[in-house]
């Protein structure tokens, strides 16, 4: 397993995004990226309680699966909910990851954080971000793009106290291969670069480092907001 990283505040004051990772046996691994929501206060708290109570818990399992996942964010959930009550403050965040367990991996998210998985360096899976432009795509409504793209940053679930919106989606990748590469990311990486041009950029580079680089030139320069990635690769040979 090969796992590299990065995160930035961009032009924002502080940076509210968090890198969760862990090995909790030699065949259960988690890699998350955890989105402290600007709008509220303490983002960076929030992102640190919901790292802490899940790691936890994932811990306590012996075998992962979409209920136990659920499990975890209900969890960090209720420590939000609690949080903000003994602060009388808003607080919340989004979060996106996944948990390889022997050859299977369980792609989960709640909100607006991605997941992009490649192998062989095509792109077979991008997560769908829970936000109000694309519910209302789905929906069919007939609203101009342009006046819908004010609206991009809206989500519409989140990890904040309220159980009926954090409601994690969760995708499972049976029979994984070594060819197979993770990339998860926050909004401010997703604002630049969908899964195609991440794809392209990946197509012409020789390791995961150079694509790591190669995303970090363009989101250095240009990222206004916190952003974050993580790729996870040579996941057979762990």
């Amino acid at each position: 397993m090969k796992s590299i990283s990065y995160s930035h505040k961009g032009r924002r004051a502080t940076n509210q995004d968090l890198i969760l990772e862990e090995h909790f046996a030699e065949n259960c691994y988690l890699f998350a990226v955890i989105d402290g929501m600007g709008g509220y206060e303490n983002g960076d708290m929030a992102a640190k309680i919901i790292a802490e109570s899940i790691s936890t818990f994932i811990s306590t399992v012996d075998k992962p699966d979409s209920f136990q996942i659920q499990k975890a964010i209900n969890k960090s959930n209720l420590a939000i909910r609690q949080k903000k009550a003994s602060l009388s403050s808003n607080m919340g965040a989004t979060i996106g990851g996944i948990i390889i367990y022997d050859s299977c991996a369980f792609c989960f998210w709640v909100g607006d954080v991605k997941i992009f998985q490649f192998r062989d360096k095509v792109l077979l899976f991008e997560s769908s971000s829970h936000s109000l432009v694309n519910d209302l795509v789905e929906r069919g409504s007939n609203v101009d793009p342009i006046k819908l793209s004010k609206y991009r940053h809206v989500v519409t679930r989140s990890i904040q106290g309220n159980v009926n919106t954090s409601q994690a989606e969760i995708e499972i990748i049976p029979d994984l291969l070594n060819s197979d590469i993770f990339l998860i990311c926050s909004d401010g990486v997703h604002d630049l670069f969908d899964g195609i041009q991440i794809e392209n950029i990946l197509r012409s580079s020789s390791t995961t480092d150079e694509l790591l680089e190669r995303l970090k030139l363009r989101l250095l320069s240009e990222a206004t907001d916190n952003f974050s990635l993580g790729i996870v690769s040579e996941i057979i040979n762990r």
